[in-house]
């Protein structure tokens, strides 16, 4: 992957960090941050089209768009078949995540996100600590993204 994207996922992980902790702090995600972070995942595009060799506008266009509709139907989904078991801030944040890491990266950080959430929840289980019925998300996405980006962007030598 190119220097400039490595930077560009880094440097993604700053708000969704700030995300994060609102959410577990407070178990919400607020419309206006994320709308404020639109801008950020939407630079993405020319970035990719221009860093990428041999890859288009369109192309890339069409790589996040399939990563933003994969992040919020599959979300969207589970939410609706769990009655509400996502909330609507973590379906808007996949959603954008979709744009930067597209369908199969998104994919991967969910997988990771899924399996720290289990993980963290069965090791209090474990320890007898009570576990709440809701669960903020967002941290789990952070460290989903974190872990995706660094094997993604791990240097080859």
């Amino acid at each position: 992957m190119s220097r400039p994207l490595s930077l560009y996922h880094a440097l993604t992980l700053l708000p969704l960090a700030g995300f994060a902790l609102h959410d577990h702090r407070h178990h919400r995600i607020r419309n206006a941050a994320l709308l404020a972070f639109l801008p950020w995942c939407l630079l993405y595009l020319p970035l990719a089209a221009h860093a990428l060799p041999g890859t288009t506008f369109p192309e890339a266009a069409l790589h996040c768009a399939m990563g933003c509709l994969s992040g919020l139907l599959l979300l969207l989904s589970v939410s609706l078949a769990t009655d509400g078991g996502i909330g609507g801030g973590d379906i808007k944040l996949a959603a954008l995540l979709g744009i930067p890491y597209g369908a199969s990266g998104l994919m991967a950080v969910l997988a990771a996100s899924c399996l720290l959430a289990l993980l963290h929840l069965g090791i209090r289980k474990a320890c007898g600590r009570k576990t709440s019925g809701n669960i903020p998300f967002a941290p789990y996405l952070f460290w989903g993204c974190l872990a995706a980006t660094l094997i993604q962007h791990r240097p080859f030598y």
